[in-house]
């Protein structure tokens, strides 16, 4: 058998190091026919390097030298060498046949690279070389990466010939763009053409972010053919969970015979974005039992992100320890997790702790740090991480100097917050977007310069949107500034009808002007519309398990303890000088029945069940889902000093540490 019959054959590195020295020992290494041979048998078997050494060793290359050595970077992912290597060959004027094009346009769409995609295009067709499938195809998936699906369709037009590859390609591309129609309608068009598809079709399909699609493609799949196979499963387990059913996704995971890490860790994601975070646990631990299961980053994020949301600082730590345990305290992103979770269980000493200790850090891990200190309300020491992270070479990003600014802007530093907002543009050439005008206008906002904050909307290079304009509601509401806040409640209406936090803040501006009509009419608007407010809930984790309590809930399987504690907790803090704050409550109701529904308020109930289960002394540890009010911020002092607990309360915005009748928020919130 010839040299080049065996290196065609060859898949594992051994033999093909022996066939390599029978070539060398053959005096046969200058022949750029075999030389070309190996240099695609290394890379085949992802041996790039080696490649690369053969390919600087060919004495006379040809197109064919340059078009093997950039497959096997490409098929290795070495998208950036593609260009270059490329660039070079251009340069030398080797011109490159439609192999080598075909071979080249991925790595272009995957680096983003229109220019050189494009020249690459024009060549193409300046030299008429007329249709070949295979470029054709290539040059749909590289527009389609390129977000230029106008141009992608174009292409796909006008091919003469197409196959199931073509109709992947421009599938893919309009599903990745978030054309969900546009990708079904090429599918329909695709079957009628004769091409059922294949799994790749029914993977791109299954991405689609309109779940009423998904439905539609579930049932394509069962038809197809489809439904069993891994990826596919896993797949739909995604779509649903995405569209919230996470309770879909689960009857599909437990059809899967044989579990992987993937779908184990997507269930567990699906748990911990529904909010249940007993069942999240319960995953876990199943999860952790199945002996051929080894946590990997992914799912030790996922684990850690679901600590962070429910603020279960237990497993949490639990979870620190596991990181340990696998080998991956390195890794940025999962160190930049636990910092996130020590700094949303407001523990920050433990998070501070864990980043001095980490060998590396990149601009995720300052990030998470800052805006953990901006969240509890320590606005100086944010600045401080800000400039240390500056001194340390680590240049901030546009998220920084909005965890920075959002800082200011929960400690009332307000001159601290426009020196660096201004210093944006001049010292770090950082355009503000609509994220960073939104701190400066809640910044200003806040402070009472509500003319300065309005007058910033107006000045802004971008068009204010929803988040600066409720930021501007919200200083109306605590300014009591009624009639820009009319004003601007008109503008939120207009942009977002169909959010019920609008109508409900108008409400209760409304309210606090006495105007009950009014408030009246806007909750009259909200129900019109349809849309219902949040309830609001408070959860807390004792001994490992979450308690989770909503406004006003009676039937709560601990309510009646709770009730009676609560009756006790309240005349205690009354004697402390507690008077219930009436004014919190924006109905039109006598002053009796406010004060039932502020002693009946979510944050109360968990507070009472807080201190009658944990040892005293503990801290206690709520989360909550909206921003706490002004009563129970009040109360919260006043228990803190008559049961000398430290209750650690996060609210919809920031942290609330409440030690000896006071507030970590200075009552700045």
């Amino acid at each position: 058998m010839s040299h080049a019959s065996i290196l065609q054959k060859i898949r594992d590195i051994r033999p093909l190091h022996q066939a390599h020295a029978r070539v060398i020992v053959s005096n046969l290494s200058e022949n750029v026919f075999l030389c070309n041979r190996l240099m695609n048998a290394y890379a085949s078997c992802g041996l790039v390097s080696k490649s690369q050494i053969i390919f600087s060793q060919i004495p006379s290359k040809n197109l064919v030298s340059w078009t093997i050595f950039l497959s096997g970077l490409k098929k290795n992912d070495r998208f950036f060498e593609v260009a270059e290597v490329f660039n070079e060959m251009m340069v030398l004027k080797i011109r490159p046949n439609d192999i080598t094009i075909a071979t080249v346009l991925p790595a272009f769409g995957k680096l983003g690279r229109v220019l050189l995609g494009k020249s690459v295009h024009c060549y193409w067709i300046k030299r008429n070389f007329g249709g070949n499938v295979f470029v054709e195809t290539g040059l749909v998936d590289m527009y389609s990466k390129f977000g230029c699906m106008r141009i992608a369709r174009n292409v796909f037009d006008n091919m003469t010939v197409r196959n199931v590859v073509s109709w992947n390609a421009i599938i893919s591309g309009y599903s990745n763009n978030g054309y969900g129609g546009e990708a079904l309608q090429m599918f329909r068009w695709m079957k009628r053409n004769g091409l059922s598809g294949d799994i790749f079709t029914a993977m791109s399909l299954i991405s689609l972010e309109d779940f009423r699609l998904g439905i539609e493609i579930h049932s394509l799949v069962v038809r197809s053919g489809y439904e069993n196979d891994p990826l596919i499963r896993t797949a739909l387990m995604g779509s649903y969970i995405n569209g919230n059913f996470v309770d879909d996704a689960y009857r599909i995971f437990k059809g899967i015979t044989k579990k992987d890490l993937v779908a184990w860790t997507l269930m567990l994601k699906g748990f911990s974005k529904s909010g249940n975070w007993r069942r999240t646990l319960e995953h876990f631990k199943k999860m952790m039992g199945e002996d051929k299961i080894a946590l990997d980053y992914v799912s030790l994020i996922t684990m850690l992100s679901g600590c962070s949301c429910f603020g279960a600082l237990e497993q949490g730590r639990g979870m620190h320890g596991l990181v340990l345990k696998t080998g991956f305290q390195d890794d940025l992103f999962v160190g930049s997790a636990v910092i996130d979770m020590y700094a949303n269980c407001a523990s920050m000493i433990d998070a501070k702790k864990y980043f001095g200790g980490m060998v590396e850090k990149d601009v995720v891990c300052w990030n998470t740090l800052i805006s953990g200190y901006g969240m509890i309300g320590r606005g100086n020491e944010a600045i401080d991480t800000f400039l240390k992270m500056k001194s340390s070479g680590v240049s901030p990003d546009e998220s920084t100097l909005v965890s920075v600014l959002c800082a200011c802007s929960h400690a009332g530093l307000v001159e601290q917050g426009l020196r660096i907002f201004d210093q944006m543009t001049k010292v770090w050439h950082l355009i503000p977007s609509l994220k960073h005008y939104a701190c400066v206008v809640d910044l200003l906002g806040r402070s009472g310069r509500i003319n300065d904050a309005y007058s910033l909307t107006k000045r802004m290079h971008l068009q204010p949107g929803l988040e600066i304009y409720s930021s501007l509601l919200t200083a109306c509401k605590i300014h009591r500034n009624f009639e820009l806040g009319d004003e601007i409640s008109q503008k939120l209406v207009e942009l977002n009808p169909n959010d019920a936090g609008h109508y409900i803040l108008l409400s209760n501006m409304y309210a606090l002007a006495g105007n009950w009509d009014c408030a009246r009419m806007s909750r009259v608007s909200l129900k019109s519309n349809n849309l219902k407010k949040n309830p609001g809930l408070s959860s807390m984790e004792i001994n490992g398990e979450m308690f989770t309590f909503m406004a006003s809930q009676i039937d709560h399987p601990h309510y009646l303890e709770i009730r009676d504690f609560l009756q006790g907790l309240i005349l205690k803090i009354k004697a402390a000088g507690y008077e219930p704050d009436t004014n919190s409550v924006l109905l039109d109701v006598s002053d009796d029945v406010k004060r039932d529904i502020l002693f009946h308020h979510s944050e109360k109930l968990a507070i009472a069940f807080g201190l009658m289960k944990t040892k005293p002394g503990s801290v206690v540890r709520i989360t909550k889902n909206l921003r706490i009010c002004d009563d129970c911020h009040i109360a919260s002092k006043f228990v803190s000093k008559v049961y000398a607990r430290v209750l650690i309360i996060k609210d919809a915005n920031r942290f609330h540490v409440f030690r000896d009748g006071i507030c970590s928020c200075r009552d700045w919130w």
